[in-house]
Parts: structure tokens; sequence; C-alpha cells
């Protein structure tokens, strides 16, 4: 991963995602694929080349009419490389509605990317 501290973003698109995730709340396990093509360049290497440890910080950020929404913070348990995307298993550690919400806009066009803390 690098120097630094990072964490790894994961934007939704879809409306049920934020609801689902809400609904399990804390504590449970859930995942989340995106074709290779989506991830952000240094981060699918890392992944491919096992540098993603177990553990890492991530935030599940819901993109709505141009918008991003922190829906969920989480920790990575694991990732599944099926070649063409990649499944990111990982356990839900804060969801909405407890989790303070924080809007930000996206800073490049990929849907899974890094993030300095």
């Amino acid at each position: 991963m690098g120097t630094g501290t990072k964490g790894v973003r994961l934007i939704v698109n879809k409306d049920w995602t934020p609801e689902t995730i809400s609904t399990l709340g804390s504590g449970f396990f859930y995942h989340l694929s995106y074709p290779v093509e989506e991830i952000e360049p240094e981060l699918l290497a890392d992944i491919r080349n096992a540098l993603l440890p177990p553990g890492t910080e991530m935030e599940i950020l819901f993109h709505k009419n141009g918008e991003l929404r922190r829906v969920a913070l989480a920790e990575l348990g694991s990732i599944i490389d099926f070649n063409t995307f990649i499944r990111l298993e990982f356990r839900l550690m804060h969801t909405l509605p407890s989790l303070k919400e924080v809007r930000s806009s996206a800073p490049n066009g990929y849907l899974l990317y890094y993030y300095h803390k």
C-alpha cells in the first residue's frame, strides 16, 4: 500500500445497497464486487500482489445526484479475485443512522480507490 495511512473507499450506486447495509447494522458481514476497470490501478495492483491485508479500514459511499454520502465504515475480511472482477468481503463497523454522515465528491473516476486518512 505504499507509505502513509490509507484506507479504501467503495462507491455504490444502487438505492438498495445503503438500505441493506443500514438494516444489517454494525457487526454483520457484507460483500461488494467491482469490475477490474472500475478499480484504481494502484489499488488493483496491491490487491493482486496480496498487499491489502485483512483489517484494512474501508468507507462505503453512496453516489446519488452527483454527491457522495458515507453510509458505513467497515473492516476488510477477505478478497476474492475472479480475474474480471474483485469481490471484497468485510465486517460492517459503523452504519447509519448511528454513523455521522459525511458528504464529499469523488477524487477520480473509480468506484474503488485509496484515500488518505
